[in-house]
């Protein structure tokens, strides 16, 4: 979903948070079954990911994921 796509839509809240003391765009969609989380943001938080068998994919437009 593109920021303009979000802005329009009536139950979705976007805004910057601070995580870290640094700012983090984030999407809040009260209609999703899913929470993501960019692969840029964990590294640059320090997380370690817990890998896990997928679920379900996610396809992204350019094609990745």
């Amino acid at each position: 979903m593109r920021q303009e796509e979000a802005e329009r839509a009536p139950n979705v809240v976007t805004g910057t948070f601070s995580i870290h003391d640094g700012p983090v765009d984030v999407l809040f969609d009260a209609g999703a079954t899913h929470s993501f989380i960019s692969t840029k943001l964990v590294e640059a938080l320090g997380l370690t990911p817990i890998s896990r068998p997928p679920l379900f994919f996610v396809t992204l437009p350019d094609r990745k994921w």
